[in-house]
C-alpha cells in the first residue's frame, strides 16, 4: 500500500496566543521608549551652572588662595541652589566685576552690590540680599572731637577735614548730595579699604565714610589701625544702602524670578538670620 504524504496541519492562532505575543512585544518596546525619554529628560534636570563673581571685602566676602566665603557668599550660594542652579565661584576685583557685567556677562551674578542708575543699565538687582547697619565716619583720634561736634553732614564736610573715598565705589545718595551741596571734592584712591585707613592713620587724610560692619572689622583685625582711628556716627544718621544680588542681563527673566523667590525663602531661614547677626556683631 503506497504511503500517503501527510498534509500540513493548518496553523490557527488562538486569541490567547495572540494576546501573549502582543504582551511580549510590548515588553520589548516600552523600555526602549522609556529609556529614550529618560535620555531626553536627563539634560533638562541637570542644574544650569551660574558664575558667581566675588571679591575680597571682609567681613562680607573673603577671597584668598585658600578660601572663597563670607556671609554674603553663603547667602548667595543657598539662594542659587534653592533656585535650581549650580553656582561656580569666580574670584576677581570689584572694578573688574563691573567691567565684566557692563560688557554683557552671559549667565552670572555678584552678591552684595549697591544699586545705582549706572549699574541698572547693564544688570538686574534682586533682593535686597542684606540690609546693612547705618554707615559711620572713620576718623583719626586726633580729629575725633571735631568730627563729633559737627551738627550736620554739610558742616562736617565744610569743616576743613581732608576726606578720602574709594575710587569707583558708591556710598549712597546721602553722601553724593552732600558733596554736591558743599562743593567738596574728596581725594580718591584705588587702594583697598585697609590701606586707605592706614593712609588716614599716617596723616595723609583725616576721615572717610564706610559701612559700619566693614569699619569695625578692619579696626578689630588691625590693632595698629584701632589705636590710631575711631568710629563716629554720620551726622543725621543716614540710612545704609541695601546690598543686592546683581544679576547679569544674560540671565533670563524666568530664572531671575526663580532666584527672587528663592531669596525670599532663604531670608526666612534660621541660618540666614545667623549670618546677619554675625555681620552686625562686628
Amino acid at each position: 500500500m503506497p504511503l500517503q504524504h501527510a498534509r500540513p496541519f493548518p496553523f490557527r492562532p488562538t486569541r490567547r496566543l495572540i494576546a501573549a505575543l502582543l504582551l511580549a512585544l510590548a515588553a520589548c518596546v516600552v523600555p526602549a521608549r522609556a529609556g529614550h525619554a529618560a535620555s531626553q529628560a536627563a539634560p533638562q534636570s541637570t542644574p544650569r551652572e551660574i558664575a558667581v563673581y566675588v571679591y575680597h571685602r571682609p567681613p562680607f566676602f573673603t577671597v584668598t588662595r585658600e578660601r572663597q566665603d563670607g556671609p554674603l557668599v553663603e547667602m548667595t550660594l543657598a539662594v542659587l541652589e534653592r533656585a535650581g542652579l549650580k553656582p561656580r565661584l569666580v574670584s576677581s576685583t570689584f572694578t573688574d566685576i563691573l567691567a565684566v557685567f557692563s560688557a554683557g556677562a552671559p549667565f552670572a551674578c555678584a552678591p552684595g552690590v549697591y544699586r545705582t542708575p549706572e549699574r541698572e543699565a547693564y544688570a538686574r538687582f534682586l533682593g535686597p540680599l542684606y540690609a546693612p547697619l547705618p554707615p559711620v565716619i572713620v576718623v583719626r583720634r586726633t580729629h575725633a572731637g571735631l568730627a563729633a561736634s559737627a551738627r550736620s553732614l554739610d558742616s562736617l564736610l565744610a569743616g576743613g577735614l581732608r576726606v578720602v573715598l574709594g575710587d569707583g565705589y558708591w556710598y549712597g545718595d546721602w553722601l553724593a548730595s552732600a558733596l554736591a551741596r558743599t562743593g567738596t571734592s574728596p581725594a580718591r584712591t584705588r587702594e583697598d579699604n585697609a590701606r586707605m585707613l592706614r593712609a588716614i592713620a599716617n596723616g595723609a587724610y583725616d576721615i572717610t565714610f564706610m559701612g559700619h560692619e566693614e569699619a569695625a572689622h578692619l579696626l578689630r583685625t588691625h590693632p595698629n589701625l584701632g589705636a590710631a582711628l575711631t568710629l563716629r556716627p554720620v551726622p543725621g544718621t543716614p540710612p545704609a544702602e541695601p546690598r543686592y544680588l546683581m544679576v547679569a542681563r544674560g540671565v533670563d527673566a524666568a530664572t531671575a524670578e526663580r532666584i527672587e523667590a528663592a531669596l525670599r525663602e532663604v531670608s526666612n531661614t534660621p541660618r540666614y538670620r545667623e549670618l546677619v547677626q554675625s555681620l552686625r556683631r562686628e
